[in-house]
């Protein structure tokens, strides 16, 4: 896990909350405008059927179209300009509001239709009893009164408290998933230094043992010996090396790769010359297993990093014999197009699975062979093969059907 990797996703969790704050802005002022605009409807039908029902009282009707006037966001007047009875009113709002679910605190004002000013006021109430208005000399007698209600808290600023509430809530819930997804990432990074140390300890420390039995093996090859168990088992521990000396090169390798420290070093090769040098150690048992391996098309350089393409070629070569029946035969095809170098190829094997395909790439991957356990590996051979081909800046495909054969092409810019 790399420092970008952690910078790329704090960005990204910086900007995840940035446009959820946004969206929660524009969502809840949407809403609160919404809610607003329900709330004052339903205050207006209700007003407007406590002015018809206080006329219906006096037996009369409202002259005026639209009685009810909005002041500003909580006050309300009903202009119906006749005689007023603050208790009447109030029990009659009691029962508006409660049809309608308005169940914010209120409170009556009786205004002076000439003046339009309050010249009395009253808090509401649920119960029409607790009504213990005093009088203030108003002669109630008079048709020249309105009426009006200031609700005590605004509708809008409670909803927006609780639009708010689950706005701060969610940030502070986005903010705890991503510091616990950045200690995570940074305890895997631990935790990938630690593999890697052990990796490039273990293989650095396997180097010198190795070394030695191959220079071992090759004192013993050269005794001029009648022995044949001798020069026999000697063969089989230099093998061996070489096969176990492989194997802990694509593991230092693949550590390299993983520390994004593997440097090219690219210098012009003739490509047919990689691929001869890359399959020169598999001929003996190409040979054994009465296979054929055939190398077409014309030579041409290329400019590429000539130890690490050998490995490559090698890897795919191990797998072709590797995942091969009796009698193996691979080609290798050599052209090129207008861009890439194009490298193909095809054994007849067992070939790979489509389902299968999307993944022999990844690391430490195997294809399941069910009870079949003599195909040895350790995974990391196609995923150092693709990695090499894009540290050129090519790619590879991959074309296979069960018990068909594979064929790998590799492109390299030219």
């Amino acid at each position: 896990m790399h420092k970008s990797t952690i910078k790329i996703i704090i960005s990204t969790g910086a900007v995840a909350l940035f446009i959820i704050v946004g969206v929660h802005n524009f969502l809840a002022k949407n809403i609160v405008e919404l809610e607003d605009k329900q709330f004052n409807h339903k205050v207006k039908i209700a007003l407007s059927e406590a002015g018809y029902k206080l006329r219906l009282i006096q037996h009369e009707s409202i002259s005026t179209i639209h009685p009810v006037k909005q002041i500003n966001d909580n006050q309300f007047i009903v202009q119906i300009q006749d005689i007023i009875d603050p208790v009447a009113i109030d029990s009659i709002l009691q029962v508006e509001f409660r049809e309608l679910e308005i169940d914010q605190p209120y409170k009556i004002g009786i205004y002076d239709c000439f003046t339009d000013s309050v010249v009395y006021s009253l808090g509401g109430s649920k119960l029409q009893e607790t009504v213990t208005a005093k009088e203030y000399g108003v002669n109630w007698n008079l048709d020249s009164y309105n009426f009006g209600v200031v609700f005590s808290k605004s509708n809008k600023n409670e909803l927006n408290v609780e639009i708010w509430t689950i706005v701060v809530l969610s940030i502070l819930m986005m903010f705890l998933l991503i510091g616990y997804v950045v200690y995570l990432l940074i305890q895997q990074k631990k935790l990938d230094e630690i593999k890697n140390d052990f990796i490039n300890n273990m293989t650095h420390e396997l180097k010198t043992p190795i070394s030695t039995i191959s220079l071992s093996a090759d004192v013993l090859t050269g005794i001029d010996s009648k022995d044949e168990k001798i020069a026999k088992y000697a063969k089989i521990i230099k093998e061996e090396n070489n096969r176990l000396q492989n194997q802990v090169e694509r593991v230092l390798q693949l550590a390299f790769l993983e520390h994004d420290s593997l440097k090219l070093t690219l210098t012009d090769c003739s490509i047919k010359n990689i691929i001869e040098r890359a399959i020169s150690p598999y001929l003996l048992n190409l040979e054994k297993q009465n296979g054929n391996l055939f190398i077409t098309g014309d030579d041409y350089v290329v400019k590429v990093d000539e130890h690490h393409l050998i490995h490559l070629f090698s890897n795919i070569i191990d797998n072709a014999l590797k995942y091969s029946s009796n009698n193996p035969e691979i080609k290798i095809e050599i052209s090129k197009s207008m861009k890439f170098s194009i490298i193909s190829v095809t054994d007849n094997g067992i070939g790979i699975n489509e389902e299968e395909q999307k993944s022999i790439f990844k690391k430490f991957y195997r294809v399941p062979t069910g009870n079949v356990h003599d195909i040895k590996g350790f995974g990391i051979g196609l995923n150092y093969v693709k990695s090499i081909i894009e540290l050129h800046k090519g790619k590879i495909e991959v074309e296979s059907k069960h018990n068909k054969g594979t064929t790998f092409t590799l492109y390299f810019p030219l």
